[in-house]
Order: C-alpha cells, then sequence, then structure tokens
C-alpha cells in the first residue's frame, strides 16, 4: 500500500515536472554603461544542426539555455537601439554552465558585433567537481586498448578515461573508485537516464561504443540535486547527433604478438622469452547527417541520424599460463613429497598434540585412527605420509584419471597446455533528432551490446571449469524538450535496458562418469580446495555456475527550468524500475570443498601453531572426506527492485561574480525481493522445529500461506540530501569554488540477483576433522524447491548453515557527506590551474565483513565463565560434547534433541547451534569511509598543436568493513579484526594510495616554411602532423595486509564472517625495529625467482587466545609501485582542406617494457619458505614468476578515416 501511494505521487510529480545529458548557457545582457537590460530576447544556434533555441532575459538580465545538447554554438542578442551581439566558437561540454556575459553596443541592430574567442575555461557558475572529455580526446591518447586489458567484452571501454582523472582508481572492466569511495558505486548514464549494469557490476555489458560518444561528463563531487543514486562518481555519456553535413569515420585496431615484448620468466626454448599469440582487431564506422529522401523529404536544419558500428574479435591461443596438478605419487596417495619436516608447534612446547608429540606441517593423518586422549580427539599420520589403497575414495580416483598428467616434474606450476579462447564483441547504435519547431525537440537512442565467448581455460572437459558467456544487452531512450515560454522549459525522458545473459556449460553425466550420486543438474560438480604450497591441484575443477539472467530496467525522468529573476530553478524527478528473472541451476551440480583438516589433526582447534597445519587438502580429497559446500536444485526466481526520486533546485546569481547553487533531494529506494517470496531466508525470530524449537529458522518474505506475513526488510523513508555550491569569482581570472551536500547510494545488490538464490543450500562438516560425507556415498542431501519449511535447514543430526539472511536495515541507501574547496585560477586563454580540497564520509556502505550474527560473543562466555586466556577452557570449547572433559566440568548437555553429540562445545554454546557460519548475509549497511585530498590540476586546451592535461593527488582513505559495493569484484577485501569490537575495524583502506600523479596529452606537428622551392614543400610535408600522445600514471603501492594470525581463536570464536575474502579472525603482532622486508620491491635489484622478499621475523604469532595488536594495513608496508606508461606515435594525413583525415598511429602500453612480477604471498607470515634447486617454490614472501602482475610492452597499430 505504501508503494502505490509513493508510485502514484511520483507519477503525479511527473506530469508537472531528472537528470541531465546536457548543458547550460547563462549569462547577464548589460547595455554600455553597465546597466542591466531586462527582457532581451537570446538565441543560441547549434553550428552542426542549425538547431536554434531561444530564451529572454529576465528583469534583472539574467538570461539561461538550458537542457542544450553537447556541441558548439552561436550566441546571438538582438535589442532594438543596441548592435546585434554575436558570440561564436562556443563549446557547450555535457551537465555544465558555460558563462557567456552579453556588453551590448549602442547603434542600429542591422549592425553587429561578432566575438570569436572561445568560451572560458573559468567554471564561475557552480561548486561542483568535474571532468569533461570529448571522443576526439580520448581517440588521439593510447588510453582506448582492446583485449582483456580493456574489458571483459575485449572492446574498446570508454570507461578508460577513469586513468585521466585525480583521485582514481580504474580496474578494467570490474572496478570504478572515485575520491575514496567504495569501488563500483559509480553511476553510469546514458542520454541522461541510468544504465548502470545491475546483473554483476562490469561495465562493458551495457557500455556504447566509443565512437558513438560525443562527450563524457563526469562529476566525482558536489553534483546538484538533479543527480543521485551515486557514491563514486556519476559518468554522463551523451551520445552523438547527425549535423547538416554527412560525416562519419572508419577505423581499425589491430594487434598482432609481433608488436609486443616477450613475457618474463619465460623461455621459447631457443634463448629468447615467450611471446604469447594474440590476434585481435577492433573495427568500424560511424556515419551521420540529415535524413533525405529526394525530391520527398529534406532533413536539412531538422531531422539527422548518427549510426554507429563496432566490432571486436580475437581467438586467444594461451601457451604461457601454468597450473598445478597432482603429481603421480599424489595420485596415489602418495603425500611424502607434501612433508616440508617443519613442526608447527610452538618452540616452547616442541611435542604438543595430546600424546606428547611434534607435529609436522602437512603430514597426513589417519581417519579411522581417531582416539579420545585426555577428552581430546586425535589421530596417527599415516607411516611414510602414504595412504594405503584401500582408504582411497573411488569416486575421486575417477576424477583424478581425468586430471591431465603433470608437463614437469615439479610440485607446483608443473603443468602447461596451450588454449584457445574466441571472443566476439558488437555494439550497432542509431541516435535520431528531430526539430518539430525552434521550440520543440526530440530525440531517440538504441544500442545493442553483445559478448560471446566460450571462457576456455587450460583444463579439459569435463573437468574444466569454463563457463561460456553469452551476453546481450539492449539501450533505448527517448527525449523531448519543449520550450514552454522563453524562460520555462520542460524536459520528459524515457527509457529501457533489457540486459540478458546466458551461462551454455556442456552437460555431463556425473554417476554414469564419476560414481558421484545425490547431485540435481547433469553437469560435472564444481570441486574446490584443492591446493597447498606443496602442491595439489591449483584450479577448480568443474563449472562454478548455469545461469540465464535478465535485467529488465524501464527508467523515466523530466524536468522543469524557470528562469526567474537572478534564479533559474529545475525540478524534476526519476523512475527506475529493476527487475531480474533468472533460471538457475547453480549449485545444482554441487559446490563440492576440500580442507586439509578432515586428513589433519582435530586436536588442532583453538590451538596456537606456529604457521603451517597439519593435514594436506588434495589428501582429503583422496580420502573422498568433504569438508564443506553447497548444493541446489534447478530453479527460477524474479527479484525486483524499485527507486523513485525528486528534486528542486536553483542557480542564484547573487550578483555578476557571486554564484550559489543550492537545492534538495529525495530518493526512496525498494530493497531487492523475490516476486513470489520463494527465497529462503534465515530468520532470527522464527523457531525451528528441526532445532526443537530453538530460534532460528527459515523465514519467506511477503504475505500468504509458508510466508512470515511481513517484510523481511524495511525501507528507509529519509533518504533527504541537501546540496549546496558556492562559485565567486573574486578576481577577473581567479574562482573560488566552494560545495557540500550530501548524497546517497542505491540500496545494495551485491551480486545477489546473479546467484541460485532461489536453491542455495549450504552444509559444513558435523565437527573439526570430521567430513560432511564422502564422496563415495554420494551427496547426501534431498533437496525441493520452493520448500516452505522453516525447519528445512539443518537436516536432523547435522549442523549446517542457512541459505543467507538479509539485513533488516537492507533498504537503508549508503550515505555520503562530500565537500571541497578550491581555487581556479586562468593563466593566459588556454591554460587553468585549480588546487582544491576534497573530502567525504561514508555510512552505511554495504558489508558482512564486520558483523558475525552467529559467532561466540564475549557476553557468552562469560556468561559460562569461560576465559580464552585459560588453556584448560580452550580446550574444554574444542572438545566434542560426548568427551569426558565435557562431561566433566558440565558442557555434556546438548542445546536441543537430536543435536549431533559429536560437536565440538563451541557449537553448543553458538546463539544458534543448529547453525554454522552464516556466510551469505545481504546488504548489511555497516560499512564507513574516510577520505581527505589534495587535488591538483593543470589544463592546458589545444592550441598551436598541444593539448595536456595534468594532475596530482594527495590523499589519505580509512575504511571500516567495505572496500566495493559487489564484494566479489572488489579489488581488496577489508581488513577486520574482532567485530564485536567495531571501533578498532577502522582501518587504512586497502586501496590507499598516498601519492598519485596523471599526465596526459598529445601534440601535433605544425605545417611550417613551405616557401617556394621543391624541397621546402617536400621538407614541410615531411615533417608536419606527425602526432604523438601520451598517459603517464604514477602512484604509491598498495597496502599489504597484515599476516592472518594461526594462534587459534578464530577457529575457537568462529569469526569467519559473511562475505567473500574476509580474515575474520586477528592479526600477527608487528614487531618493532624488525624491518618489513628482505628486499626492496621497487629497486629492480633481485631475481623473485630466488629471492623471498617479506621478512617474517617483522611478524609474531599472538599467543593463544589473544587478539593481536596490530592494525590490518599500515602505510610503510606497501606492495610494488605499479606505474603506467603508455605512448602513441602517428601520423595525419589530410585531404579536401581538412575535411577528410586519414590516420595511421602506434599505440603502446607499458612503453618501457617494466617487469611487473606478481604480489608476493604475504598472508601467513609463519609459512615456511621452500625452495627446490636454489629457486623459491613457495612460503611467506614468495613471488610466483609463473604469472605476472601487468603485462610486458603490448602493441596496437591504429588506422582512421574521418570525413
Amino acid at each position: 500500500m505504501q508503494l502505490r501511494r509513493v508510485a502514484a505521487w511520483f507519477l503525479f510529480a511527473l506530469s508537472a515536472f531528472a537528470q541531465s545529458d546536457r548543458g547550460t548557457i547563462t549569462g547577464t545582457v548589460t547595455d554600455p554603461a553597465g546597466a542591466v537590460v531586462p527582457g532581451a530576447p537570446v538565441e543560441a544556434r547549434n553550428v552542426q544542426t542549425g538547431a536554434v533555441y531561444q530564451a529572454a532575459g529576465s528583469s534583472t538580465g539574467n538570461y539561461t539555455l538550458s537542457q542544450l545538447p553537447t556541441g558548439t554554438y552561436e550566441v546571438s542578442v538582438t535589442v532594438a537601439g543596441f548592435k546585434k551581439f554575436v558570440r561564436q566558437n562556443i563549446v557547450l561540454p555535457v551537465a555544465q554552465t558555460v558563462r557567456i556575459d552579453v556588453a551590448l553596443e549602442v547603434g542600429s541592430a542591422t549592425e553587429s558585433v561578432t566575438v570569436t574567442e572561445a568560451a572560458p575555461l573559468l567554471k564561475t557558475e557552480s561548486g561542483e567537481l568535474s571532468h569533461n572529455v570529448r571522443t576526439e580526446q580520448l581517440d588521439n591518447l593510447p588510453v582506448l586498448g582492446i583485449g582483456a586489458g580493456a574489458s571483459q567484452a575485449g572492446i574498446r571501454n570508454p570507461y578508460a578515461v577513469m586513468q585521466l582523472l585525480p583521485g582514481s582508481d580504474w580496474r578494467p572492466d570490474s572496478s570504478v573508485r572515485l575520491n575514496g569511495l567504495p569501488s563500483n558505486t559509480q553511476s553510469l548514464r546514458i542520454e541522461g537516464q541510468d544504465s548502470t549494469n545491475g546483473l554483476i557490476g562490469t561495465q562493458s555489458m551495457t557500455q556504447p561504443s566509443v565512437d558513438a560518444i560525443q562527450e563524457l561528463a563526469i562529476q566525482t563531487s558536489n553534483f546538484a540535486a538533479e543527480f543521485g543514486q551515486a557514491g563514486g562518481g556519476v559518468f554522463n555519456a551523451t551520445m552523438r547527433s547527425g549535423t547538416n553535413a554527412y560525416h562519419g569515420s572508419a577505423y581499425e585496431y589491430f594487434v598482432n604478438e609481433a608488436l609486443n615484448a616477450g613475457q618474463p620468466f619465460t623461455s621459447d626454448g631457443s634463448g629468447h622469452l615467450r611471446r604469447p599469440r594474440q590476434r585481435r582487431n577492433d573495427y568500424g564506422f560511424t556515419f551521420g547527417g540529415p535524413i533525405e529522401i529526394p525530391k520527398v523529404y529534406d532533413g536539412h536544419d531538422k531531422t539527422f541520424f548518427f549510426f554507429s558500428f563496432e566490432q571486436f574479435r580475437e581467438t586467444v591461443i594461451n601457451n604461457t599460463t601454468t597450473i598445478t596438478v597432482p603429481t603421480a605419487a599424489y595420485r596415489t596417495g602418495d603425500f611424502s613429497k607434501a612433508l616440508t619436516n617443519r613442526n608447527v608447534c610452538p618452540a616452547a612446547t616442541p611435542n604438543c598434540d595430546p600424546l606428547g608429540r611434534p607435529i609436522m606441517e602437512n603430514a597426513v593423518y589417519n581417519p579411522l585412527s581417531t582416539q579420545v586422549v585426555g577428552g581430546q580427539r586425535v589421530r596417527d599420520p599415516f607411516v611414510g605420509n602414504v595412504i594405503p589403497k584401500a582408504q582411497l575414495d573411488p569416486v575421486s580416483l575417477r576424477v583424478v584419471s581425468l586430471i591431465p598428467q603433470p608437463t614437469n616434474g615439479g610440485l607446483t606450476n608443473n603443468y602447461l597446455a596451450p588454449f584457445t579462447n574466441p571472443r566476439l564483441t558488437y555494439i550497432p547504435s542509431l541516435k535520431l533528432d528531430h526539430s518539430l519547431s525552434a521550440k520543440t525537440k526530440i530525440s531517440g537512442y538504441w544500442s545493442l551490446t553483445s559478448t560471446n565467448t566460450p571462457n576456455n581455460n587450460t583444463l579439459p572437459a569435463p573437468i574444466t571449469s569454463a563457463v561460456g558467456s553469452d551476453i546481450k544487452a539492449q539501450t533505448v531512450r527517448l527525449n523531448f524538450d519543449q520550450t514552454v515560454t522563453p524562460t520555462l522549459l520542460l524536459h520528459l525522458g524515457a527509457g529501457l535496458i533489457y540486459n540478458g545473459v546466458n551461462q551454455p556449460v556442456a552437460p555431463y553425466d556425473p554417476v554414469a562418469g564419476i560414481g558421484l550420486t545425490g547431485t540435481y543438474a547433469n553437469l560435472f560438480p564444481s570441486i574446490q580446495g584443492l591446493n597447498q604450497a606443496q602442491g595439489g591441484m591449483s584450479a577448480n575443477m568443474g563449472p562454478g555456475a548455469k545461469v540465464n539472467l535478465v535485467n529488465t530496467k524501464p527508467t523515466a525522468n523530466a524536468s522543469l527550468t524557470w528562469v526567474r529573476n537572478n534564479h533559474t530553478y529545475k525540478a524534476g524527478g526519476e523512475m527506475i524500475l529493476e527487475g531480474y528473472p533468472a533460471a538457475n541451476e547453480t549449485y545444482a551440480n554441487g559446490w563440492i570443498v576440500f580442507n586439509a583438516i578432515e586428513s589433519g589433526l582435530p586436536s588442532t582447534l583453538g590451538q596456537s601453531l606456529t604457521g603451517g597445519v597439519p593435514g594436506f587438502p588434495f589428501a582429503s580429497f583422496m580420502l573422498g572426506a568433504v569438508d564443506n559446500g553447497f548444493i541446489g536444485v534447478p530453479s527460477k526466481s524474479r527479484m525486483g527492485a524499485k527507486a523513485f526520486s525528486w528534486f528542486v533546485q536553483d542557480s542564484w546569481k547573487v550578483t555578476r561574480k557571486l554564484t550559489v547553487d543550492y537545492g534538495l533531494r529525495y530518493d526512496f529506494q525498494t530493497f531487492l525481493r523475490e516476486q513470489h517470496g520463494r527465497i529462503p531466508y534465515f530468520s532470527v525470530s522464527t523457531p525451528n522445529p528441526t532445532a526443537g524449537g530453538k530460534l532460528g529458522g527459515v523465514a519467506f518474505d511477503g504475505y500468504g500461506p509458508g510466508h512470515c506475513n511481513c517484510d523481511i526488510a524495511h525501507n528507509y523513508p529519509f533518504a533527504f540530501g541537501p546540496r549546496i555550491g558556492v562559485a565567486y569569482q573574486f578576481m577577473s581570472k581567479t574562482v573560488l569554488r566552494v560545495g557540500v551536500g550530501v548524497s546517497y547510494f542505491k540500496t545494495a545488490q551485491n551480486g545477489f540477483n546473479s546467484y541460485s538464490t532461489g536453491s542455495q543450500n549450504i552444509y559444513n562438516a558435523p565437527s573439526y576433522g570430521d567430513p560432511a560425507y564422502s564422496l563415495s556415498a554420494g551427496v547426501p542431501y534431498k533437496i525441493t524447491w520452493p520448500n516452505f519449511d522453516p525447519g528445512q535447514v539443518p537436516l536432523p543430526g547435522t549442523v549446517a548453515s542457512p541459505s543467507q539472511q538479509i539485513d533488516p536495515h537492507a533498504g537503508r541507501p549508503p550515505r555520503i557527506l562530500e565537500w571541497s574547496i578550491g581555487l581556479q585560477r586562468e593563466i593566459g586563454k588556454d591554460i587553468v590551474v585549480e588546487a582544491t580540497y576534497v573530502g567525504n564520509r561514508g555510512v552505511w556502505w554495504n558489508s558482512a565483513y564486520i558483523i558475525c550474527p552467529n559467532c561466540l560473543t564475549p557476553e557468552a562466555l562469560a556468561a559460562y565463565k569461560l576465559d580464552l586466556n585459560n588453556a584448560a577452557d580452550r580446550t574444554l570449547l574444542a572438545s566434542p560434547l560426548n568427551s569426558s572433559i565435557a562431561i566433566n566440568r558440565g558442557f555434556a548437555n546438548p542445546p536441543y534433541s537430536g543435536f549431533p553429540l559429536t560437536s565440538p562445545v563451541n557449537q553448543a554454546l553458538r546463539p544458534f547451534p543448529q547453525f554454522g557460519n552464516i556466510t551469505n548475509m545481504h546488504w548489511a549497511p555497516n560499512g564507513d569511509t574516510w577520505y581527505d585530498s589534495l587535488q591538483l590540476k593543470a589544463v592546458k586546451r589545444f592550441s598551436h598543436g598541444l593539448d595536456v592535461t595534468a594532475s596530482y593527488t594527495w590523499e589519505k582513505s580509512f575504511s571500516m568493513g567495505t572496500e566495493a559495493d559487489i564484494s566479489t569484484l572488489s579489488p581488496v577485501s577489508p581488513a577486520t579484526n574482532d567485530v564485536f569490537n567495531r571501533a578498532q575495524n577502522r582501518y587504512l583502506s586497502g586501496l590507499d594510495q598516498p601519492m598519485l600523479l596523471v599526465i596526459a596529452g598529445s601534440y601535433t606537428t605544425p605545417k611550417w616554411g613551405t616557401g617556394q622551392s621543391m624541397a621546402g614543400r617536400a621538407l614541410s610535408w615531411a615533417a608536419r602532423d606527425w602526432q604523438i600522445g601520451t598517459i603517464l600514471r604514477y602512484a604509491s603501492g598498495l597496502p599489504i595486509m597484515a599476516p592472518i594470525a594461526t594462534n587459534g581463536i578464530r577457529e575457537l570464536l568462529f569469526r569467519q564472517t559473511g562475505a567473500v575474502g574476509t580474515t575474520g579472525g586477528t592479526f600477527w603482532n608487528r614487531v618493532p625495529d624488525q624491518p618489513l622486508f628482505l628486499q626492496d620491491l621497487n629497486c629492480h635489484c633481485f631475481d623473485p625467482n630466488t629471492n623471498f622478499v617479506l621478512n617474517p621475523k617483522a611478524w609474531v604469532n599472538p599467543a593463544a587466545g589473544q587478539w593481536g595488536t596490530s592494525a590490518g594495513f599500515y602505510g610503510d608496508y606497501r606492495y610494488q609501485r605499479r606505474p603506467s606508461e603508455s605512448l602513441s606515435l602517428g601520423r595525419n594525413f589530410s585531404f579536401r582542406e581538412g575535411r577528410m583525415n586519414f590516420q595511421v598511429r602506434a599505440d603502446f602500453t607499458n612503453v618501457f617494457n617494466r617487469t611487473e612480477p606478481v604480489n608476493p604471498v604475504s598472508n601467513n607470515a609463519g609459512a615456511t619458505q621452500s625452495t627446490s634447486g636454489g629457486l623459491t617454490t613457495g612460503g611467506f614472501g614468495y613471488i610466483n614468476t609463473a604469472s605476472v602482475f601487468a603485462q610486458p610492452r603490448q602493441g596496437t597499430l591504429v588506422a582512421r578515416f574521418t570525413f
């Protein structure tokens, strides 16, 4: 009922009153004495299309022409008694306001005064921070690469413009981060309406073709009230329109390995570095102009079209990627080579197992030898670390027979097999513009972005984890602009995005093929967790997903602009509806995860070890001992969310030098929910019949039989965002610009719509060291969907985890308070410099990292008078409920009938003992961010062949529990320590880079000194029109997370939280006065094949039961710097007096061919530093040279014809 009222209110407002992809020209009309001229008629003519836009000055002489399409304009003012005023060459950027003051001269209206100078670079009309980039600038810089370095689609990515911005961090297609705000919190807009990919968060799915774009405007802070539902910036793309003259282009981007440097740390067998085969082509054309039908219709000055087509093709042949596969010995159960001969017992107690024996790293223990000694379960290691053949699981053996044999004799990186992976992407688009009259304009836009690839990898079918990708996204836009009166303008817009993702996977019968029963799809199972430093299987086997997803997004917006006296008022609204129908088989094949503990020593639960662990993951697999996983059935669901917003704002020209922008925006958004309430959620208030009626059962959103008759979460009704900005031109060439405002991002989705949310059943090992089941017995869980039983989890006699939990405040969008204060100074007519302090504070970011709904709390331990500093209490917590230790201390009573008595005491003391970790916590608004920076920028506008932009950022950013809106796309994981001590989790952001310098520019050699001689003309022709472009980007290294402690506290308290990649425990303590590095990562003076680079002596494991005292990140503990240096060199050939141009050039990335090894292993300071034949093979500070962080020098040939 509430939603219906909100929708009705919105539709009513829409009919009276949006987001703008247009620009504004404003100014004041004065006479020769400087007095204002009221009511002056003002006309702006688009030079390319001839379209005319009319307005009139107010009673105070102010005029505003808003909602103008980006382009070049001529402004004219005609007033009786004065000469006609004409101002030419006014370039209007997207979402910007250009001030053109009109000074009339006395005379006849038949006379004219024409000003031809370009519009000023100073921004005198608002306090926002923004950056505008025209497509021509992108085309002239080596920024538009193709292939995996550009996007998942391979095609040129217009959002690569991020590389030019201050305060930015961009990972192609996966991460956009601006001004310290979490990644992927930007808003992407095409033709003024939202086009952000709601399915997964990657940009390429819905991106337009670069050459179809007229201009990109990126607003990074203090944007006007009309823009919202954005955290890390608003990217506003205006698409190209046809003009009165036919124009277009044709181009080809060509990649071949002959243009590249060799791959570091490789050999082709003849003394040279190996060059992986690369054959890529990105080609296309554009064409636009007036629509003409001979003798029927002439569209000049009226009707225009612009068509664009771009296509990318490649077939990757990868012959350099090595993975780890099991050795011949491992395949037969012989793990003698996995032993490192390292005792992981603390030095003070070298014989620390319950029988007084040492615990050797990677020792494989026999599950059949389990006995209870002193109340603790202990096992005997297999003799020689060899599993007898009789104990090898038959399903595991059949899986192993499908794994290729090693191609070299190493334990790790021992398999290299070339594979091919074709990819085809194409983007056609069409834009139409029509002027019904000088007062009425309409436009429409359509595009299709299609990508298809099998995503092959080095493993063969059926064990490959490759999942094909067939993506088709259509974008439609309609815009209508009406000049109601010379001072009143109406804008209406509507749009639709239809984005479909299909993941084809080859069928496979797991029963007939490998003997595995109990799954629900004819697919190979997804087998994971098989690798360790001493080998195993580094690649997952089997498809991790099979899904058919659609994102249907209708949008609508509207605005009304009214100029009155010194004010330009604007009011409007926007509607975004998100729908996600999905047919899904993810998890139906079974996600089967293995762990070292099933072949390890159960008594080590909660025990402080020195870094390594007993047990071996691949040995657990060979025993068939499954640790945890997911199982589901094929399901169909329909998720959806709605968003409505309204805004009102005013641009108030207080004086000719002082402008104040202020406004208020209101956003109402719903949390994502399933249309029919078929998704099971964990509910803290629902009795669970399987657990004897204890609270903690499964609930279903909505109303009716089987449902909770409630809303599972709440929407936030108070998202009011006030904004204010001031621009004060206190000197003719200097502007003070100040802005502060509150904005809200979108309600979180966290990729939830992309998984098999309808049927996602999590299972865990019943107790530490015991398997959930054996592979030979098959997956034992019987699943149906939909199933409205509140006790469906766990199965009787087991401990499991619910599918997911939704935070009750899931409808609360993140809130950002942002501000800036800066000075902008014009130095000559073509150079502007500015210095700005930029800051923000964000709250309510999506974060499941700093909550743990089913962890043992300090209050629970205190209630049972347990102390983690007491060794006996730690032993008790790790002991089975039916052990003598638990019985003697009075902890043997199960929390409910049917609770497995082999579970440890700490499981019985959990808030919800029937469950394991609740790992899928969705949309928990718990994350905070802090950001402060000084941003310097200099712009040299194109003149004399030179165009340069340079920026420098000095910043510091902190975060608490969040680094990205979608955790699976996060470049780093947040650092968390004790989740019940929230305040201490404010750490330096894992993406903090104190220094960032970006220089981008291009230079074209001029025509010079032709003379009359043939030699002079030849020399001039040979030297002119050469073009060089560069992008240089230098930044501090990213912080390295402190090593994760192995003192047992994580396992004792179940401090694994509900998000991917979290630490969930605590950190090793930093040792004062010990160097953090064994090698300077930036010195280029060591061989990563033979040197460890991190110092294990700089860290010490906290004592058992103790929380570490280290911060998650330190400013002086960083990975190496990763400079990005690109260069282009080419030649332009002009024809027909410059109306046609043919360009040939070469673009190079990593032009200096810097070697960029991967980051060192840093998560466990106690991991054994192992070597073989003088080469490092694993351990703390190990750099794996089988791959590189960034590719060596890569070349692209570009040919472009424009007319």
